[in-house]
């Protein structure tokens, strides 16, 4: 019963674009039938089938033209102008009853027509319609299924309606279908040591605030004991008007990732350890020979040149050394009450020895206390400074300023050199980054001392940032709370 139910309601058939031809056809035929034994041996009155032929005929008519498309409504049509002409000339109509019956029948078949042309139309767009979001989600749902990250989607009210079996496979788990964020619980979910609250993780956050969470990193313990590193992304997802709709989550594991990267850095961290003593007993050596060595210019001037790059060597491995601790989180800090400005005093007074091409200029100010682990501020203050040098032409001013500014103590070191795009700006302080010219041509150095002084500056909790244009050259800045 309650399939014969569903395949007469015309609801259950909405996207469908099979019109048979049959079925209106052969109900029409039936119903007329039905309708004439009704009439002539049930209640043996012939004419009473007009008074409620109009109405079952009208219902039959919209009903196939729901149902069957334009096609099922113009069968239904003509077969119940048909049968009120039978009615009219089998009921001996006469006179002005059989003028009036036959204008009837033509005015109210032409409304018929118009009503399952209407009908019939509108049923077989809202069937394209259905049809083709009908294709775009099994064309969705194939991506998402060979997608080769873990996906979860939910609705406006936070119910799971979508996921792929990659997250399946990554969290050795299966959220079911269904599951309400904030509702319902996960009990052997575990991230970072302890079960997450489900109203907590990213694609909650998204769908209440609208905001879209990248690279969310967590450690994630499965319940056969294997830990895994995860990344998350979710985003909010909008209709035309902003309002929200649903929300996806992309789950990514890169414990390879990690695992390859800390194999990386653990090497980096060995070997630059091996160098630092061979280079100690070069820099220890090549200066015994220099002051041992007098009145011959020529070896002075090569023992000159191999401290100097000595000193490069050195100063690279120091690089590769804070790179690998910063890394691994073992880059310590010493921490002191100091004035800024008297900091930067000293060190652009350092470093005016230096610099033989160009102006180093620095208005000295004081009373700017910053509580920093002051060397690593001085490792800041130079890197800036030098790669001014680096990137400036001869002849030209590098200015060093420095101002208190909403709490904050703000450096800058202004050259007027190359200057950088605006594309490499956004890439500059990432790690082995170099900048080039318009020439592709690389400068010295392995990309390391920005990316050195983002971190150093952030885990100040202070910020870096440059301002630059192409041929007029770059300022950078930095800030840290002042005390």
């Amino acid at each position: 019963m309650k399939k014969i139910l569903l395949y007469l309601n015309p609801i259950e058939h909405l996207g469908e674009n099979n019109y048979p031809v049959l079925s209106p056809l052969l109900t029409m035929f039936i119903i007329t039938f039905l309708s004439e034994i009704f009439a002539y041996i049930i209640v043996k009155d012939p004419m009473v089938v007009g008074v409620y032929a109009i109405f079952l005929y009208v219902a039959l008519i919209i009903y196939f033209s729901f149902r069957s498309g334009l096609r099922g409504g113009l069968i239904a049509t003509f077969i119940t102008i048909i049968y009120y002409f039978y009615i009219i000339y089998t009921r001996h109509y006469k006179g002005k009853v059989l003028s009036s019956g036959i204008e009837t029948t033509l005015i109210l078949g032409t409304t018929y027509l118009l009503l399952a042309g209407t009908i019939g139309w509108l049923k077989q767009k809202i069937d394209k319609l259905i049809e083709r979001e009908a294709d775009a989600r099994r064309r969705m749902e194939a991506i998402v299924e060979q997608l080769p990250v873990g996906i979860l989607i939910t609705d406006s009210e936070g119910k799971l309606i979508q996921r792929n079996k990659k997250i399946d496979q990554i969290l050795g788990v299966k959220i079911p279908l269904g599951f309400v964020l904030g509702k319902d619980s996960l009990n052997n979910i575990k991230i970072d040591g302890k079960f997450i609250n489900p109203s907590e993780s990213p694609l909650a956050l998204s769908l209440q605030t609208g905001k879209t969470i990248i690279g969310k990193e967590y450690l994630y313990e499965r319940q056969d004991g294997k830990h895994i590193y995860l990344t998350v992304n979710s985003s909010p997802i909008r209709k035309k008007d902003g309002k929200i709709i649903a929300a996806a989550s992309i789950i990514n594991d890169v414990t390879e990732k990690k695992e390859m990267e800390a194999r990386k850095d653990d090497f980096v961290n060995m070997a630059s350890h091996e160098l630092k003593t061979p280079i100690t007993s070069m820099k220890i050596y090549v200066e015994f020979l220099i002051r041992k060595i007098k009145g011959d210019e020529r070896t002075l001037k090569t023992l000159n040149s191999i401290q100097y790059q000595t000193e490069r060597l050195e100063d690279i491995v120091n690089n590769l050394l804070d790179v690998s601790r910063l890394q691994t989180g073992k880059l310590s800090f010493n921490r002191e009450d100091f004035d800024l400005g008297e900091l930067v005093t000293e060190t652009v007074e350092g470093l005016k020895d230096a610099v033989k091409q160009q102006k180093l200029t620095f208005e000295e100010k004081k009373n700017i206390r910053v509580y920093a682990d002051k060397f690593r501020i001085y490792q800041v203050l130079t890197n800036l400074i030098t790669n001014a040098i680096k990137y400036s032409k001869s002849g030209t001013e590098i200015e060093v300023k420095i101002k208190k500014w909403h709490g904050n103590a703000t450096v800058s070191v202004q050259d007027f050199g190359i200057g950088i795009v605006k594309d490499q700006q956004k890439k500059i302080f990432d790690r082995l980054y170099q900048v080039n010219d318009d020439n592709e041509k690389t400068f010295p150095g392995f990309g390391m001392g920005l990316y050195i002084s983002q971190e150093i500056i952030r885990r100040h909790k202070g910020k870096i940032w440059v301002e630059s244009e192409k041929g007029k050259g770059s300022t950078f800045f930095f800030s840290l709370p002042l005390v």
